[in-house]
């Protein structure tokens, strides 16, 4: 079963792309940055003839070449020999009406289209795009910036280069060691040519410690970050970050949505987390927004945090699982990392590729040990188990690389493949930190498996526990990982009567996709041979021993032919500890 896994997953990563739409209707939750990135250059085009404002086609009228409006509304009866582009603007064909090329509405509506003869293709947008101007040419402002709430700008609502503002928002996920984090202060950014400045600098409150709360330091963070990008489609960025914050052990696995919701409403928390104070500085290669290496060099002190009693919706009287103890340290972290994004999407993508790859060396003095499974075997073991460490406090150093690389097909204009590969852990050094290890147990990796719940009495390959053993709150304690996920998903179309022959029917299409998937994965210690949980550093695990599970569920999203699975229902089987029953789980976004 194994091998069958993996031998598909190269076939799949190694496809090529499939079909394209010829119309689609997107209501993703932020505007996708390739999107972004074309309506831009359309509208700053030489060629593309610019209207602020509304734009009425007459009947009779033609004009040549492409078309922007910026603000709209668009009217058009005429005749438009080029592509037509919509920008915050809604558009209405009326009969008669014709455009040769493309046809691109962000942040409004279409009315009319089956009036009108559209040559290419049909894109509407729901989400509005955020820009500034830089003389008639207009620049997309960043996601980060989209997403801040501010109370008030100087200046013209966003439209000029320079602004400064108050943003209220959230540090990142509600969890069970927070509550919900809430950052506010001051937003300044100045823009000159290619060059474009920008300060944030927040105190985050955290609503765990209640409204009084803010007498507790534990309960008081802050924020400050200040970047200095020059070029625009390509170019380099520098920047550094001073914190106090709460981060999380391992985040590759679910979302941060989905975290703080699982969290908020089911009194579930799936991540570990702990205090990080201390600052970074970094500097980033960039071709445009998908491609991207980043090297950075952090001071960071590193600190436990316990579970405190934030409240939740259901289940509020309930006791939460422990956060770990971690080890306690100061550490100077180097990272260098690539990111590649040539999906056609972000958030609902069809075809590409998506790959994060991350090297990092920290060397620090560590004063306490949190406890891995070893360290609490029973006190009559005559010798320490392997995998136990060494947990005397002093010097510490190590090397950690993790792979995320996804890539998505489109077998037809309703069905896709896809598969993903992430391998993780120690490289050289000294064993990992707990806030380094790894685990592949639960609903964002293996779902057949239940969360941090031993797969076995005897070994734990989901987080690697030896002998049923676990410290408090079971944290992830994998050194190395391996996972590999094969998924396909399509439309799910209903047939209605129609007709007096009970074999005529329309078909319906709803905004429901099916999925079906399978995984494979383990973790593993790095030391002496022991069993199935311990490997020396040159060896990789039998696939025999790799914990594997099937599944399918129902993705119900928005419909069109890039959807957004805003509510998925999904059930999962363990295949290689067939004894196991099967999981049954919710996701509010795509698996990957």
């Amino acid at each position: 079963m194994i091998q069958r896994i993996l031998r598909l997953l190269l076939a799949v990563l190694l496809a090529a792309p499939a079909l394209r739409a010829q119309v689609s209707e997107r209501d993703e939750p932020s505007l996708p940055r390739d999107v972004a990135r074309a309506v831009v250059e359309l509208y700053n085009a030489p060629t593309t003839t610019r209207v602020v404002g509304p734009l009425t086609v007459d009947s009779g009228r033609t004009i040549t070449g492409d078309v922007a409006s910026l603000g709209g509304p668009v009217t058009v009866a005429g005749h438009i020999t080029g592509r037509l582009l919509a920008i915050n603007a809604d558009v209405t064909f009326q009969r008669g009406a014709r455009v040769d090329g493309d046809v691109t509405v962000v942040g409004g509506i279409v009315d009319g289209r089956g009036q009108a003869f559209i040559g290419g293709e049909l894109q509407i947008h729901r989400q509005v795009l955020y820009f500034h101007r830089d003389g008639e040419r207009i620049v997309a402002e960043t996601p980060e910036e989209e997403g801040t709430m501010r109370w008030w700008r100087w200046l013209s609502g966003g439209a000029r280069r320079n602004y400064a503002g108050l943003t209220v928002t959230s540090a990142h996920t509600y969890n069970r060691v927070e509550g919900l984090p809430i950052m506010v202060g001051p937003t300044l950014v100045h823009s000159s040519g290619p060059l474009r400045a920008r300060i944030d600098a927040f105190v985050i409150y955290r609503t765990s410690g209640g409204f009084d709360g803010a007498k507790d330091s534990a309960s008081v963070g802050h924020l400050v970050k200040t970047e200095l990008a020059f070029g625009r489609s390509r170019g380099i960025r520098v920047g550094a970050r001073l914190y106090d914050e709460i981060a999380p052990v391992e985040s590759w696995q679910l979302g941060d949505g989905e975290v703080g919701l699982a969290t908020f409403f089911l009194h579930r928390d799936f991540r570990d987390y702990y205090g990080r104070h201390g600052g970074t500085a970094y500097a980033s290669l960039h071709a445009g927004d998908d491609r991207t290496l980043t090297l950075s060099l952090g001071d960071q002190r590193w600190a436990s945090r316990a579970a405190r009693d934030p409240w939740t919706l259901f289940r509020n009287t309930a006791s939460w699982r422990p956060n770990p103890q971690l080890d306690d340290a100061r550490m100077h972290v180097a990272n260098a990392t690539v990111h590649i994004d040539t999906r056609n999407d972000e958030a609902t993508p069809w075809a590409g590729w998506y790959l994060d790859a991350d090297y990092e060396h920290g060397v620090g003095d560590v004063t306490t040990f949190g406890p891995v499974a070893a360290d609490v075997s029973p006190v009559f073991s005559p010798v320490p188990l392997p995998g136990a460490r060494d947990a005397k406090p002093g010097r510490h150093r190590y090397a950690r690389g993790f792979l995320d690389a996804r890539r998505y097909n489109r077998l037809s204009p309703d069905v896709q493949l896809n598969a993903r590969l992430v391998l993780g852990g120690w490289l050289a050094g000294d064993p990992l930190p707990l806030e380094r290890r790894l685990s592949v147990s639960g609903p964002g990796a293996l779902p057949g498996f239940d969360f941090r719940k031993p797969t076995s009495s005897a070994t734990d390959l989901g987080q690697c526990g030896l002998l049923g053993l676990q410290p408090s709150g079971s944290p992830a304690q994998c050194e190395r990982m391996a996972l590999a996920q094969l998924e396909m998903r399509g439309a799910v179309h209903l047939g209605l009567p129609f007709g007096d022959a009970l074999w005529e029917h329309v078909a319906v299409h709803t905004a429901a996709r099916w999925v079906v998937f399978a995984d494979a994965g383990r973790g593993w210690l790095v030391g002496d041979a022991y069993r199935d949980l311990v490997y020396p550093a040159s060896k990789f695990p039998p696939l025999s021993t790799f914990l594997s599970d099937v599944g399918a569920g129902i993705d119900f999203g928005s419909g069109g032919v890039a959807d957004v699975a805003s509510f998925g229902l999904y059930v999962a089987k363990s295949v290689s500890r067939p004894s196991q029953p099967a999981n049954v789980f919710v996701r509010v976004r795509r698996r990957f």
